[in-house]
Formats: structure tokens, C-alpha cells, sequence
């Protein structure tokens, strides 16, 4: 079945056709169009949109590359995604990356060959990105973590200071009687991120830093647990913990409870994401809340903004905000 064919079914041209299935249909009548569409169902016709994207140089397909698909932050995201991008008629292809360089790389290439119309992407935490993408040549949004776009003009991002959100996080477990406070997060440590948050916190609480109260690892539980154990053996006076992410700070508590550690008595914790399971912790996780469903959604309108009406890609900052619970 061709669009040839549903043109002569319907008795139309295949224009009209063309521009029912392509939704440019507001010149076109309710009845011609339900008769079209009728014709379109009983034949089970669907538009193949390589073959339409070879003729039109569009496909109505955007791409999401995420880092990891198993971290309860990212899904968010592309629900954000996924919401504003089927409102305005496009689909969505979802690549995991597992945080590797290579694969990112890879995913790259394969949304170009599927000629999607842009990406939405997430970094991994290796390496620079500007050989990455230095050869992207289809417009492009960094959502959430900085990558180096070598000056890039065809690229936007949509981002929390995370490295902002961090640094209050320190100083309310400060301000809530801590002393020695540690950090654990990932070794990604870009000078937007938490690493830099945290010193910063220090340097402005007239707090020591000290190497020994930090552990970088991942954005993962097994970070958060493996964490926690190896600095209370290095300093067991640690009384509070700043974490890179909610799943961190899970691997904390859980850490805590085992070594028989009160929580917030002994030792408060604070997260960063608001992720759904941060209020069903036990305690209950504090956190510095990111606008998780708003950062898909913004990062998708821009995209699609500027494939639709040639807005110009952009930057933009989304606020974080405190969630008291019962961790600090």
C-alpha cells in the first residue's frame, strides 16, 4: 500500500493525502479528511517516515541519549520529553549510552543515519565531548550535565546549578549543628558540578576542607554504601553528608542503618534530585529537589521550537528548591 494508493481509494490527490498525514491539513474539509483517514485505517497504512524524511529532509523524529536508564532522574526526563514532543506530532528514539564514551559515539551516528531531525542529550561522565561532537551537524540539546561543544552554534542546554544546590545543601547541614561534613558523589567533577559546590561551601563556612572526607565514585547506590563505610573507617567523627544524588544518599542510609548509625541524631544526610523513593526511605531523605519532568519538557520545546518556527536554540537555568524531611 503507497499513498498512491490511498489517493485513489479516497478519490483525492495525493497532495491532499500528503498533507492529511503530514497534519498541514487546515485548508482541507472534516469530510475529506475523515474520509482519508478512514481509507488510512481499514488499510493499516503507516507513513514511513525514512522514506518521507528522504523527500522532505524531515522525519518528525527527535532522539533522547541518556547515560543511564536505570537511574530513576533520567526517565523523568524523558517523560518531559515524551510529553511535548507527541502534543507537537514527533516521536522519540531512547539510546542508553551505560555511560560509555564509545557507545555515545556510536548513538550519535545512528540517530544521524535514522535522520532524526534532533537530538536531546545527556553526556556520560567520561572524557570531552568536543571531538565528540565536533562532527553533530543537526541541531542538538544538552540537558543536565555541561559538555564541551568546541563553540558549536547548533546546540542549546537546559540545566540546574547543581553545583549551587550543592553548596546550600552544605551549608543547611551546617546550619543544622554539623561539623564535619562529607561529600559523596561521582568522579565526574567538571567546575559546574558538586565537587566545586561543596568547596565552596567550606571555604564560605570558615570549615577546613579535607581530602580525606570525600569519596567519588559514581551516581549509584553502591556508591553511597561503599562511601559511607570507608569514611567513617577513615574519620568516624563525620556528622553529616552532603550526597551527589538521591540514589547516594539511599546508599547512605542503608550504610547507616546496618552500621547501627541514628539518623539525623548521629550523622544528617542530604540528597539532591527528589527521586520518587526519597520519600520512602526511612528516615525520610531531605533533598534538594530538580525539576525533572520540566527539564525534559523545556529541552524538548526548544528543540522542536526550532525545527518547527527556526526559534533559536538557547540556555536556560531551571531553579532547584529544599524538601525538608527527616534525614537532616
Amino acid at each position: 500500500m503507497t499513498i498512491k494508493d490511498i489517493a485513489k481509494q479516497a478519490g483525492v490527490s495525493v497532495t491532499t493525502v500528503s498533507k492529511i498525514l503530514n497534519g498541514r491539513d487546515e485548508n482541507i474539509s472534516d469530510a475529506t479528511r475523515a474520509r482519508v483517514k478512514q481509507v488510512v485505517q481499514e488499510n493499516n497504512y503507516i507513513t514511513n517516515a525514512v522514506a518521507r524524511g528522504l523527500k522532505t529532509k524531515k522525519t518528525n523524529i527527535i532522539g533522547f541519549i541518556l547515560p543511564d536508564i536505570v537511574n530513576p532522574y533520567f526517565p523523568e526526563i524523558a517523560r518531559g520529553i515524551e510529553d511535548v514532543a507527541r502534543d507537537a506530532g514527533f516521536g522519540v528514539i531512547y539510546c542508553n549510552t551505560d555511560n560509555d564514551l564509545k557507545r555515545e559515539r556510536e548513538y550519535l551516528e545512528f540517530l544521524k543515519a535514522r535522520m532524526v531531525d534532533g537530538i536531546i542529550y545527556t553526556r556520560t561522565l567520561q572524557g570531552s565531548q568536543a571531538q565528540t561532537l565536533k562532527d553533530v551537524d543537526i541541531p542538538l540539546v544538552i540537558v543536565d550535565r555541561f559538555a564541551d561543544t568546541g563553540g558549536k552554534k547548533n546546540i542549546g542546554r537546559v540545566y540546574v546549578d547543581v553545583a549551587h544546590a550543592i553548596y546550600e545543601s552544605t551549608c543547611k547541614l551546617a546550619a543544622a549543628g554539623c561539623k564535619n561534613i562529607a561529600l559523596i558523589s561521582s568522579a565526574y567533577n567538571d567546575k559546574t558540578d558538586r565537587y566545586f559546590g561543596y568547596v565552596q561551601a567550606l571555604e564560605d563556612l570558615g570549615i577546613p576542607f579535607r581530602e580525606e572526607a570525600v569519596y567519588l565514585h559514581a551516581f549509584d547506590l553502591e556508591t553511597g554504601y561503599a562511601g559511607m563505610q570507608d569514611l567513617l573507617q577513615r574519620d568516624n567523627a563525620i556528622d553529616g553528608v552532603v550526597c551527589g544524588n538521591d540514589l547516594i544518599a539511599i546508599g547512605v542510609l542503608d550504610a547507616l542503618r546496618k552500621l547501627a548509625v541514628k539518623v539525623p541524631q548521629q550523622i544528617k544526610v542530604m540528597g539532591l534530585d527528589d527521586i520518587y523513593m526519597a520519600n520512602f526511605t526511612n528516615p525520610r531523605l531531605s533533598t534538594m529537589a530538580q525539576p525533572m519532568l520540566e527539564l525534559g519538557r523545556v529541552a524538548a520545546m526548544m528543540l522542536i521550537d526550532h525545527l518547527l518556527k527556526g526559534e533559536p536554540l538557547y540556555e536556560k537555568v531551571l531553579a532547584h528548591r529544599f524538601v525538608a524531611r527527616e534525614s537532616l
